[in-house]
């Protein structure tokens, strides 16, 4: 049936299969060995090496089939082809049939659970390891072993492919097989321009992440002891513990701060963000703990064309949430370095685009609240969400009334987690009794919501699973089946990335550079020649992107809007986090005078803030 389907829709399907040249160095794109490409209809093979790759079939009447599609996109853009539309995912499909069921989704293990004859890991491991080596000139039969090996996954992929298409049937045997194909194709498309954005990435100041690497030593030192000068927590370059916990007694936080199975007060970091607005001077500590522990910058990797790149795994966590490379991500170095990031010239503009409000939007048209409905409606919804329980005057604003706005935003994401009031209150240092409080008014205010979450919760206990609109599913666990937060997790973070997924596959091929995935955000570049244009049609797509996920029909006009943040010599930050980058800057221009580096301008510029495009026609 599904097979039939795509055989009348496309002229050919293809499945491939790449080698690649063993690890490349860090920020470098992956060098290609081979290709090896079969079309199901006549059979043919097709068979490439060397320094060019031309497709046998027209790529946008191909339907290109591959296990984990990233790898095969990537090939394609390194030889400098343009990206084809139609992808078939067997990694991702193997994902939806089992993901939560089984713990491996390779193409041997893919291929075990249908009897499908693979080479064995060892011999795999053998090539890989002994014969597809970096920087090596294969001799004739190296390379006859390399393309027979090749072809061999081919020959795996075709068969899985076939075989999960009957199994596909049998699971969603209601669905029909346009709307199977269309799903199927949505994660293919999301994940082959997921390459596309390891293969532009991110613009980064080179020059002056040298500097910065360079007087690290210096730098961390001089914040060192200026922290020190204050807190005393430090000896030499050593936190001492015995410190910490005089200093956490002193400011008054040893009732709520959490400790180790020692009775130690945690310095980690999770226990940091929790509590770095309970005081000051925990955020002091926090930014310098911050820089201190990169030592290498983290996240910043940066390759010879001074870009930072990582690798993404699309569908990489239950929710379907991408999952980058944390390692190599530049949104994961300390937040003040974000600053490096920059648009790539003088005649580009990066932005970075932000749903604005994404979890409660999503959480309004799941379940239809009205209430709900009314607040993703306003500027700000947690004012809104403060403002109807008399906790927040008319006129309030999140810069006037920044604390009551943390609170009723923590303790709505926290109930629509299904989160309990009791963590909620130790991790916001909230006496419990009113943390009690704030749930019990979060759930009055948002009745339809709650009754939805309930019903859902028991369709996934009789289901075993949860599942999107656009087919990404999730097989729990017997023990998560009776965790209403590991369900209620799922409808809101799972909608979200494939908001974000449709939004990045509209940019892509509608020929916008995409750059990085952040969650609920986007980095892109566009020309500052057509700035206003581009600009314009690229938050339409994230709006529209928005409505294909939040509406059920046409006559409705459901959205989540966007924020914006224009990025030119760098990333403007939060006030503290840009203060702690100017600081930085400060003590390396100390350690290198007389060549100064100029930091991010525009310092005064607060963050996620609406400017004046218009001048950039």
């Amino acid at each position: 049936m599904i097979v039939d389907t795509l055989k009348e829709n496309f002229e050919y399907l293809c499945v491939v299969d790449t080698e690649f040249k063993g690890q490349q160095d860090e920020g470098q794109l992956n060098d290609p060995v081979c290709v090896v490409i079969k079309e199901l209809k006549s059979g043919q093979y097709h068979k490439f090496h060397g320094p060019k790759l031309k497709l046998p079939y027209p790529p946008n009447k191909t339907l290109w089939i591959a296990h984990n599609v990233i790898a095969e996109a990537h090939t394609f853009l390194s030889y400098g082809l343009k990206l084809p539309k139609y992808w078939w995912d067997t990694f991702i499909e193997d994902k939806k049939l089992n993901f939560g069921k089984v713990a491996r989704h390779s193409l041997l293990a893919a291929c075990g659970r249908y009897g499908i004859q693979t080479i064995s890991e060892d011999l795999k491991k053998y090539f890989i390891n002994k014969i597809i080596l970096p920087n090596e000139t294969y001799t004739q039969d190296q390379m006859s072993k390399i393309l027979e090996y090749c072809t061999s996954d081919v020959d795996a992929g075709a068969a899985l492919f076939l075989e999960q298409c009957k199994e596909i049937e049998k699971v969603k045997k209601f669905d029909g097989p346009e709307m199977i194909i269309s799903q199927a194709l949505f994660s293919g498309a999301a994940v082959a321009c997921t390459a596309k954005v390891e293969f532009n990435g991110n613009h980064v100041n080179n020059e002056l992440l040298k500097k910065i690497d360079d007087a690290f030593p210096y730098v961390k030192r001089k914040i060192i002891d200026e922290l020190n000068a204050e807190l005393d927590v430090y000896e030499n370059d050593v936190l001492k513990q015995d410190k910490f916990d005089t200093w956490i007694e002193h400011i008054g936080l040893a009732d709520v701060w959490p400790l180790t199975i020692t009775g130690q007060y945690k310095t980690d970091e999770k226990t940091l963000e929790t509590y770095k607005d309970a005081h000051p001077d925990v955020r002091k500590f926090k930014l310098a703990q911050e820089f201190i522990g990169s030592r290498k910058l983290k996240g910043f990797i940066v390759g010879p064309d001074n870009k930072a790149r990582c690798s993404y795994r699309m569908y990489g966590l239950k929710t379907g949430r991408t999952n980058p490379s944390t390692a190599k991500h530049p949104f994961n170095a300390p937040k003040a370095m974000r600053n490096l990031i920059k648009a790539p010239d003088k005649n580009k503009i990066s932005v970075n685009f932000d749903y604005r409000s994404q979890e409660v939007a999503i959480a309004a048209y799941l379940s239809q609240d009205p209430n709900m409905m009314a607040a993703v409606q306003k500027t700000d919804p947690y004012i809104y969400i403060a403002q109807i329980n008399k906790a927040a005057p008319d006129g309030a604003t999140k810069k006037t009334h920044k604390v009551i706005r943390n609170l009723y935003k923590t303790t709505t994401l926290a109930a629509l987690y299904g989160q309990g009031a009791v963590n909620m209150s130790k991790r916001m240092n909230l006496i419990i009794d009113y943390g009690q409080e704030l749930f019990v008014k979060i759930k009055n205010t948002f009745p339809t919501y709650f009754a939805w979450a309930k019903t859902m919760f028991d369709k996934a206990i009789v289901n075993g699973y949860a599942e999107t609109k656009y087919g990404w599913r999730y097989y729990f666990k017997p023990g998560e089946l009776y965790n209403p937060r590991t369900f209620y997790n799922f409808p809101i973070q799972a909608h979200g990335s494939e908001m974000l997924r449709r939004a990045l596959i509209d940019l892509t091929f509608a020929g916008i550079e995409v750059n990085a995935l952040i969650h609920d955000g986007i980095v892109i570049t566009l020309n500052k020649k057509n700035f206003r244009k581009e600009f314009i049609q690229a938050k339409e797509i994230l709006i529209n992107a928005s409505k294909a996920i939040l509406n059920e029909d046409s006559s409705t006009n459901y959205y989540c809007d966007v924020d914006f943040q224009i990025i030119r010599s760098g990333m403007i930050q939060e006030p503290a986090d840009q203060n702690k980058f100017n600081r930085i800057i400060e003590l390396t221009n100390e350690f290198n005078p007389g060549n100064n580096s100029r930091g991010t301008q525009g310092t005064k510029s607060a963050p996620w803030i609406d400017i004046n495009i218009n001048k950039y026609n």
